[in-house]
């Protein structure tokens, strides 16, 4: 018995060992163990920045185990919109509190400047186990991972002008108007949040070779973008929006009835659970799943089955109250040898584990986790996939008279299993308003919220040392508790500023592009009349040219012709006897009425192409010449005779 439970108490501390015979497997986890000491930490240890917890002794008395004190932020601006936040240490589970806190405002910006940023704010809330590293490590890097997702499809998700969706767009860049199906904003966004969830412990197990075991921890994060909620949840962190409606108005008492008071405001608060708990209990289905399909992971040890009572080796032969696989109803089957094995899920509630080892199904790191006294490793029944749900703001209806617009929009507490094992839902909201009705105007309203929701859940310590509620004398929580408080209206009037500066730099645009589209017509305009002007210049410079040209042509032939008919008249009845030696006949004359003809024929040539249209010229036809030069040969001849 005293080596089973030191078994046990090895495994729980060193989770990393292969399964080896006893002797072998505890000197192995011991040299194991001593190497794990000596590699450093990620990150060092620390709380949350904004608790501006700085030196050593701070963090040391915000770990008195005894005291348990409540930390809250010394300045409380430096959480938006006046977000509360409250932590407690647990009563001794652990040397450091184990859970971590952390919130992040972004801006996703258009590098190429086409499209307004689109800012973001981002909170998380982590619950380490098996130590601190795994929560430390996602609190400070979870939010520079989400932000690179939010990247990866910027050009989505930021805001377009509606009149000019058909825009020239970035062609190494899917945009809609390519996709085969349609793809909206919400899966975009609740996309990058899963994806976010897988690379964050994929980053974790990528440092176990270099840093000390981070163990594991749950993660719960909200985000609020483009005037919508978000929140994603892996583990046993829970995320509530608590709300409330109007108060009736109170009745009025006549006469001697008797009218039973109620609380107003107990009866119009309600919780909005935006999450789910991911226990072995509630997730039974999907862990039996992986058992049934991939059984080489019980390793023979476990089996897929559960039974309504633990069954013993005296109970072989009998018949038994079972649930086989992923049945959700009970039967009966008769005990065998192989029913003795652990099932995979046992007990139920906050009792219920994981191969008889862990409490929950969902969140980053363990890695290297093994279970008790088998050596089974239990990452592979294990995810970091979120459950997310969304809440569109802008649809909310809310009246201003009513000054309800916490209870319309809502408030959200997201905290770690400390605060939820200890308090139901409708509690939590009823503290909520209670609180908030205390201090009606008060900045720090939201931090003393959470401060409340902190110390009822912490209880008071007896004169026997243990914590107990104060309200029932029930125990209080032994855990780890941290709250962070948001008023939702405070985001979405944020939201109102940016959407209303966003309608001004839209329309400062598009009056740019219509004074632009005016300038540009009117050059064209004016581009179009200079153009229309040159053209009628070179018509009319075309017209004078063509003008000159036909003047000119017309001296030409004058003078020519002047000429002919100062020519010998010898000549001309040389040119005109078919029976003549033309060869020996003055040759000189004919060689030069032979040039006058060339000359005419190129010169009436040059005419007809500069003139476009007929005109009269003094040129007379060639039969009309020689008509003109038979008359002169017979004056000629007449007066010889």
């Amino acid at each position: 018995m005293f080596n089973n439970f030191k078994n046990r108490f090895i495994s729980a501390i060193a989770p990393d060992l292969p399964p080896l015979p006893s002797s072998e497997r505890e000197h192995q986890r011991g040299n194991l163990r001593l190497g794990n000491q000596q590699m450093q930490d990620k990150f060092p240890y620390a709380r949350p920045p904004f608790l501006q917890l700085l030196t050593v002794d701070e963090l040391r008395a915000s770990a008195d185990h005894n005291v348990r004190p409540i930390i809250v932020p010394r300045d409380i601006n430096l959480l938006p919109w006046g977000t509360g936040y409250a932590e407690c240490v647990n009563s001794g589970k652990s040397e450091w509190n184990e859970d971590q806190g952390a919130f992040c405002r972004q801006v996703l910006s258009d590098p190429e400047h086409k499209h307004p940023d689109l800012p973001y704010t981002y909170f998380g809330i982590f619950d380490g186990h098996a130590g601190y590293g795994a929560a430390l490590a996602a609190s400070h890097q979870f939010h520079h991972i989400l932000h690179e997702k939010l990247v990866d499809c910027i050009e989505l998700l930021l805001p377009r002008d509606s009149d000019n969706e058909n825009a020239k767009v970035n062609p190494s860049f899917p945009h809609p108007i390519y996709f085969q199906r349609r793809v909206s904003k919400d899966e975009l966004i609740i996309g990058s949040l899963e994806a976010a969830f897988f690379h964050m412990d994929s980053l974790i197990a990528q440092d176990r070779d270099r840093y000390r075991d981070a163990g594991g921890c749950t993660a719960c994060v909200s985000l609020f973008i483009d005037g919508k909620m978000y929140v994603a949840n892996a583990g046993d962190s829970r995320a509530v929006l608590c709300q409330r409606r109007v108060p009736p108005p109170k009745p009025v008492q006549t006469g001697l009835e008797a009218v039973i008071e109620t609380d107003p405001l107990e009866a119009c608060t309600y919780p909005t659970p935006f999450s789910a708990d991911h226990t072995p209990e509630t997730e039974r289905e999907r862990l039996l799943n992986v058992a049934r399909l991939k059984p080489h992971l019980m390793g023979k040890q476990y089996v897929a089955m559960e039974y309504a009572k633990r069954p013993h080796i005296k109970d072989m032969g009998q018949r038994i109250l079972c649930r086989p696989g992923t049945m959700k109803g009970w039967t009966y089957k008769t005990l065998t040898r192989e029913d003795l094995r652990m099932p995979v899920v046992n007990g139920e509630g906050k009792r219920s584990r994981l191969l008889g080892t862990l409490g929950v199904t969902r969140g980053f790191g363990d890695h290297d986790l093994l279970a008790i006294n088998t050596g089974i490793q239990i990452k592979p029944f294990l995810t970091p996939h979120p459950d997310v749900k969304q809440r569109n703001l802008t649809q909310v209806v809310s009246i201003p008279d009513e000054h309800n617009e916490d209870g319309d929009y809502g408030v959200l507490v997201m905290a770690t299993d400390g605060l939820w094992d200890v308090s139901e839902n409708e509690a939590v909201a009823r503290t909520v308003f209670q609180t908030l009705s205390k201090y009606p105007k008060e900045k720090h309203r939201y931090t003393m919220v959470a401060q409340e929701l902190v110390a009822r859940a912490r209880g008071k310590i007896n004169d026997s040392g243990h914590w107990r509620l104060a309200d029932s004398k029930a125990a209080a929580t032994v855990d780890d508790i941290s709250v962070i408080v948001i008023p939702v209206y405070q985001y979405y009037k944020e939201h109102i500023e940016w959407t209303q500066n966003y309608a001004r730099i839209l329309n400062e645009r598009r009056r740019k592009a219509a004074e632009a589209n005016e300038v540009q017509e009117a050059v064209n305009v004016l581009n179009g009349i200079v153009a229309e002007e040159a053209h009628v210049v070179e018509e009319e410079e075309a017209q004078a040219t063509t003008s000159q040209a036909d003047v000119e042509s017309q001296v030409v032939l004058t003078n020519v012709l002047s000429e002919i008919e100062d020519e010998d008249e010898d000549t001309l009845v040389v040119e005109l006897n078919p029976h003549a030696d033309i060869e020996n006949a003055l040759p000189p004359v004919e060689a030069r009425l032979e040039t006058v003809r060339e000359t005419l024929k190129h010169v009436e040539l040059d005419a007809s192409n500069a003139s476009e249209t007929p005109t009269s010229s003094p040129i007379k036809s060639k039969p009309q010449q020689q008509q003109q030069q038979q008359q002169r040969s017979r004056k000629s001849k007449g007066n010889k005779h």
